[in-house]
């Protein structure tokens, strides 16, 4: 029987409790909590995260043996409902338990109730406002403070500007306390490879000309994205025929729709070059490319987190954890060199993050780009048998031909 009383919530704790369990909202607590929030239950004597799997519970025990959630740990949902569908694929797929694989979802720095890192700044209040000269008149270390404020005509770091003039942090509160400036607060987003790594080649590779073959394959790939439906497609080309542009001509088409991209590498390694190949691409654009790894400090994981669940970026490029991102409306995914072994997760929750990124297109009713030049045997199966689709790239981009080989 279903449960109609939306002060009850059914979840998921984090410390190795492998069902659901349920607990009572308290008024404050109501428009808060949704499904895929992470909160703060009791557990026993012991105080625990959980994650919230549902707000109508298929069972209710009597109202009296319920407990009250503690807090609300974020403020956005860590988890959609598709990533919930997700973890429970995963659990029951490859025999995890629920506790792991929502530890891999979810950065630890998230986990902890780590915020975005924040800039004090003061500003002058009203552009427009006269000072009246008797407000300041027994003030002047209040006065050059607010004639500094005055001249630039923007926010400007608190801390910094009380340094450069030798003022207290007690004049600025007079100021503000006057009604003269304002207190405000700026995120500052922390990001990896902010740094420029382009080289010249990659420059002219990304204004090349597209071949027939690209072409073609952009064609059958566009015409999959434009069916909305789920579709999982090999791009089979051999090493130097241009796998990257078919990808690059894909993401456009999506992110001209506001579609999300999930850019897979098979090593952390190559994060580095994918993110400034992709970010000089579309350098003419507003797109932001997020990078997502587990060699990222704390701070810029939890930036990339913020800045992909609230939408602001729609392009993530990393290893395979970054198959668990949260991005927004996704609509393609490319696991580049989709046969290394690399994709597979050694220690628990194991899987594999290829076939993770198919089912995740399959529950977003999305495309699924698989690239490589030596297929994986189960890869080249699923195409036998009509599952996926395959596009082939024959040719290298700049016309030489491939080595000789000979078979002893």
């Amino acid at each position: 029987m279903m449960s109609t009383n939306q002060n009850l919530a059914e979840i998921q704790p984090l410390t190795g409790f492998n069902q659901t369990l349920t607990y009572r909202l308290s008024p404050k607590f109501t428009n808060l909590v949704q499904v895929g929030t992470l909160v703060q239950i009791p557990l026993g004597s012991r105080r625990v995260l959980g994650i919230v799997f549902s707000l109508a519970p298929s069972e209710v025990p009597p109202q009296k043996s319920l407990k009250f959630i503690i807090a609300v740990v974020q403020e956005e949902t860590v988890l959609t409902e598709e990533l919930i569908r997700l973890a429970r694929w995963i659990t029951s797929y490859y025999a995890a338990s629920m506790e792991s694989v929502l530890e891999a979802m979810i950065p630890a720095a998230i986990r902890e109730g780590m915020q975005a890192k924040t800039l004090r700044t003061i500003a002058v209040a009203g552009s427009d406002q006269v000072l009246d000269e008797k407000i300041l008149q027994r003030a002047p270390k209040q006065r050059i403070l607010y004639e500094f404020l005055a001249r630039t005509k923007h926010p400007v770091d608190l801390r910094e500007t009380l340094n450069n003039l030798n003022l207290t942090e007690s004049v600025a509160v007079g100021l503000v306390e006057k009604g003269l400036a304002s207190f405000q607060k700026e995120e500052i987003q922390r990001v990896a490879y902010d740094d420029d790594l382009e080289d010249c080649e990659q420059r002219v590779q990304s204004n090349l000309k597209l071949t027939d073959e690209q072409k073609d394959s952009g064609k059958e790939i566009k015409n999959d994205l434009q069916r909305g439906e789920f579709r999982v497609r090999l791009i089979l080309g051999v090493t130097g025929s241009g796998k990257t542009e078919v990808y690059l001509e894909a993401m456009k088409t999506v992110l001209a729709q506001n579609g999300g991209v999930l850019f897979l590498v098979p090593e952390v390694a190559l994060a580095p070059q994918t993110v400034s190949r992709l970010r000089h691409f579309f350098s003419g654009t507003e797109e932001e490319v997020v990078v997502w790894h587990s060699n990222l400090a704390a701070g810029e994981r939890v930036d990339a987190w913020r800045r992909l669940r609230t939408g602001k970026a729609k392009i993530v490029v990393g290893a395979r954890s970054a198959v668990f991102s949260p991005l927004v409306n996704l609509r393609l995914i490319i696991v580049d060199e989709e046969h290394e072994p690399s994709y597979k997760q050694e220690v628990s929750p194991r899987y594999h993050g290829r076939d993770v990124a198919v089912y995740r297109a399959m529950l977003n009713r999305s495309t699924c780009i698989l690239g490589s030049a030596t297929p994986s045997l189960e890869t080249m199966r699923n195409v036998e048998l009509g599952k996926f689709k395959q596009s082939n790239l024959t040719k290298r981009v700049d016309g030489k031909e491939l080595p000789l080989i000979h078979l002893v």
